[in-house]
């Protein structure tokens, strides 16, 4: 839960950002209530698999996503309950439309988002 209503948020995301196919790429940013932040700006991380290519599939480099938001465009976080997301989508031009990203690796990578509070 935010504590009080002027204070920021700041949002890290650490995982090993995997892509099943070697034709993926990835755009990974957080979402709060569903919505993007828009305050100072939106937090994405895009993932290039062609870049980690290594001649197999299931090539999960380590990654995060991390920034600052104290408002989306729904207007500023309240203190109150948030739901907090991190939301995946394909960026490949003409790409596949393929969605099996997946985190972490065989169940032995812990990924987690981490929450802290700042008085703005």
């Amino acid at each position: 839960d935010k504590q009080r209503n002027n204070t920021i948020l700041k949002v890290e995301f650490h995982s090993q950002f995997g892509q099943s196919y070697s034709d993926e790429c990835s755009e990974y940013s957080f979402q709060f209530d569903g919505q993007e932040c828009s305050q100072p700006a939106p937090i994405v991380t895009s993932i290039d698999r062609h870049a980690f290519r290594s001649g197999f599939f299931g090539v999960a480099p380590p990654g995060e996503v991390s920034g600052f938001c104290n408002a989306t465009s729904r207007g500023p976080l309240q203190s109150e309950p948030l739901s907090i997301s991190v939301h995946i989508r394909n960026t490949c031009p003409g790409g596949s439309a393929h969605t099996g990203k997946g985190n972490g690796w065989n169940g032995k990578v812990t990924s987690y988002i981490l929450v802290e509070e700042y008085c703005s």
